[in-house]
Formats: C-alpha cells, structure tokens, sequence
C-alpha cells in the first residue's frame, strides 16, 4: 500500500492550475527533520507551493478547513520548514490568536530545526525570550512567532504569513493585514 493510497480525498480542493509545485521537496526536508507528512499534508503542501511557470505562487492564500488536531499545525510547520530553508523566504511571520498557541509553535519549530543536523548547521540563532521567539539563519531568513492583537494585524507583515487559530480572526485582522501584503512580492 502506498502514502497515496491512504489518502483520504478532501470534500473541497479547489486549486489554481499550476507548472510546477515543490510541495514534493518541501515533504522531503520535512523528512529530515523527523516531521514527514502524512498524505492529506502531502496534498495541502503540493498546493500550497505551487507556481506557475514565471516562479510566483499560483494562489494568494490557502485556507484548511478540518477538525481539531487533524493537519493544519503540521502542516504550517512543514510550510515554515519549506519558505525558510528550501524556497528562502526573508521574513515568515506565524500568528496565532492566543500568545501560548504562539510560544507552543515556537518550541516545536526549535525542536524540528534543532534536533537536525543538516537544519541546525543554518541557524544563526533561536531567541527564546517572551514575545521575541523567533529562528534566524545564517543567510538572513527569519521566522517569527506572534501574537495578534486588538490593534488588528500590524505588525503581521512579512513574505509570507501564517494565521493559526483562523477561529479567532478579526476583520480588523484582515483588513490591516491584506493591503500589506498585497504589496509583497509573492
């Protein structure tokens, strides 16, 4: 039995068509570190790192939509994997409603680019104070653990951004934080 036999189809998939997609390597250096994914990830990934054939993401956002404790954690943590250290985006920004929803993605990121030696050997350093979390890389790139606040999703900008805890999310959130990246790049 293969990884895609197990997969169980989602009741929604809606994707842009696309060239090329490097979810099968961001799977890859999510192996090395000890967090493989599991097929419906696997799927999420080859979405979400899809390009069209000038190099730019086919999508602006993904959204996934499941129960608790079912995917969308592991699979932002394999995506933080993959902009950091495979695509070399310079500022990912992760988000979450409740401050220790934030520090508890922080300490698993540490733990997934600490306990490898090949993610390891990037690093430039972990700050672990309260509300600096965040893993620097020798090239520069940087992820950052956040927190949203009243003041709606400033400070929230950076290439790309993860929105944990989507429950939770303002239109205050939203509409602070789209213009901003609309403006990004990719």
């Amino acid at each position: 039995m293969t990884q895609s036999d197990l997969l169980v189809e989602p009741a929604f998939l809606s994707v842009p068509p696309f060239d090329r997609t490097l979810g099968p390597e961001v799977a890859d250096l999510a192996r090395v570190a000890d967090f493989p994914p599991d097929p419906e990830q696997a799927l999420a990934l080859d979405a979400l790192f899809a390009m069209r054939a000038d190099g730019r993401s086919v999508a602006h956002e993904l959204a996934l939509i499941c129960s608790r404790q079912n995917m969308k954690t592991g699979c932002f943590k394999q995506a933080a994997l993959g902009w950091l250290f495979l695509t070399d985006q310079r500022l990912i920004v992760w988000s979450a409603h409740e401050f220790a929803t934030a520090k508890e993605a922080f300490r698993d990121m540490d733990q997934l680019v600490t306990g490898s030696d090949y993610l390891r050997r990037r690093v430039k350093a972990i700050y672990r104070g309260n509300g600096d979390e965040s893993i620097e890389l020798t090239t520069g790139q940087r992820l950052i653990f956040k927190t949203r606040t009243k003041g709606g999703g400033r400070g929230l900008t950076g290439d790309k951004v993860i929105l944990d805890e989507g429950f939770a999310l303002q239109p205050m959130h939203m509409g602070a934080l789209l213009p901003t990246l609309s403006a990004r790049p990719d």
